[in-house]
């Protein structure tokens, strides 16, 4: 009996290091309530406003497209509602990716309409906070892994 657990403490120890070393899983929930009640509002309003140019998002992963597929239609019903347990349960997966792109780049994406390939999207920001550059907010999120293309509506000329 000594001699087994001579040999499962290594054993154990060296099962706990690779526990400990595995990399945490943060989520952020004030940026997933931020994109989830954004995203239930109609915008602009008193509070919130919205960039005038819009863009154009691909995720990587198929399921993400379909978690946030919504025509705008569905999303302007889904607002006028304004209860999250309205949502389609897929939705709020999409709402979480939303929320860690916004938590990770400080972007946050107001939906306008989505297909099973692409998204797009206004930015959006508090009223009394200046307005973010589109093309910044292209640059930081066209880098991002989880997007595999990324474009700016071309009818929008920034200064």
């Amino acid at each position: 009996m000594a001699k087994l657990n001579g040999l499962f403490l290594p054993l154990f120890a060296a099962l706990g290091l690779l526990v400990g070393c595995s990399p945490a899983t943060v989520s952020d929930d004030s940026a997933l309530q931020r994109v989830q009640q954004v995203n239930l509002m109609h915008l602009p309003n008193a509070d919130w406003k919205v960039s005038e140019g819009t863009l154009q998002l691909s995720f990587c992963r198929n399921k993400i497209n379909d978690a946030l597929l919504a025509t705008e239609e569905d999303l302007n019903r889904w607002r006028l509602v304004q209860e999250p347990s309205a949502l389609p349960q897929r939705r709020q997966r999409g709402l979480a990716e939303l929320a860690a792109l916004y938590s990770e780049h400080g972007v946050l994406l107001w939906q306008e309409w989505g297909t099973v390939s692409s998204q797009s999207y206004r930015v959006a920001t508090a009223r009394e906070k200046p307005m973010p550059s589109l093309l910044d907010a292209l640059a930081r999120l066209g880098r991002d892994k989880r997007i595999c293309f990324s474009a700016l509506d071309s009818s929008i000329e920034e200064n």
